[in-house]
């Protein structure tokens, strides 16, 4: 039986060619989820308090999410910190108009070594090249960054659709690195790390949905696939491919998605 290959890391903000779409911008053309968490992203900024808000933030792919996110007219100051090449060309790109704000290509881990400034605002939305077994160092040290009364907004996806794709076919396609056991993260391990924490935690959750384009009339819907699976399309039996098409299909190519959005407080004196 043919084997599965899993893709480049990284490769969902990469472009094979200039004027190429990205995987990752591609599932954005197909889904509301974006547009649907700025909204809600903005309204939080929105009511914390800060004359300069200064924000921090942690993997900011290109930018685009949380620039799209800035209510109008509050005054802000912003360190992105994007570690990979290729979303960072293009978050310098779309900062450069503002002297307010400050790209930097490094890794978390490094800049939090020699990092001295403390922030109104962490964001920290979709790191998912951190693994499990690190969240609780990885949310202990994100809140230490905080001012006395500083705000970690930390985004990460939760169970829907998409939870249920990836588990029913990356445990038949690359068993050893998903046993069956296995459950895709979500938000939920976050939430209970930062409830222990000495301070205030709420939840907020985003619905959105995500539309699959005909496969007979674009090869959309096996980038989005190649995107949450990180599994090159050509790589997979024919067999899988088959049913994961029929899968999608099935639900006439809408699958529902959910998102978690944590909101955790810094008490004084924390």
């Amino acid at each position: 039986m043919k084997k599965a290959q899993a893709s480049v890391f990284n490769h969902q903000y990469k472009k094979e060619r200039k004027d190429d779409f990205t995987p990752f911008e591609i599932y954005l053309k197909h889904s509301n989820a974006m547009e649907i968490s700025s909204k809600r992203l903005r309204k939080i900024l929105l009511e914390l308090k800060g004359d300069p808000l200064k924000i921090l933030d942690v993997g900011s792919n290109d930018g685009s999410f949380l620039i799209k996110s800035l209510p109008k007219g509050k005054k802000v100051e912003i360190i992105f910190l994007e570690p990979s090449k290729n979303p960072f060309e293009k978050l310098v790109k779309n900062t450069k108009q503002n002297k307010e704000w400050k790209c930097i290509n490094q890794t978390f881990e490094d800049f939090y070594q020699n990092s001295k400034e403390k922030y109104d605002v962490v964001l920290a939305s979709h790191l998912y090249h951190f693994p499990r077994e690190k969240y609780q160092e990885l949310l202990s040290q994100l809140a230490s960054l905080l001012k006395d009364s500083g705000t970690l907004i930390w985004i990460e996806r939760g169970i829907d659709d998409i939870t249920d794709l990836k588990r029913r076919f990356l445990r038949i396609l690359l068993p050893s690195l998903y046993p069956q056991d296995w459950v895709p993260r979500n938000y939920k391990r976050a939430l209970e790390i930062l409830k222990e924490k000495e301070g205030n935690t709420e939840l907020v959750l985003n619905n959105s949905v995500l539309r699959f384009p005909s496969v007979s009339k674009s090869n959309d819907a096996i980038v989005i696939v190649e995107f949450f699976f990180s599994i090159e399309w050509g790589s997979m039996p024919k067999s899988i491919q088959e049913e994961i098409l029929e899968y999608l299909d099935e639900r006439n190519g809408v699958l529902q998605q959910e998102e978690g959005i944590i909101i955790y407080k810094k008490n004084n004196g924390e």
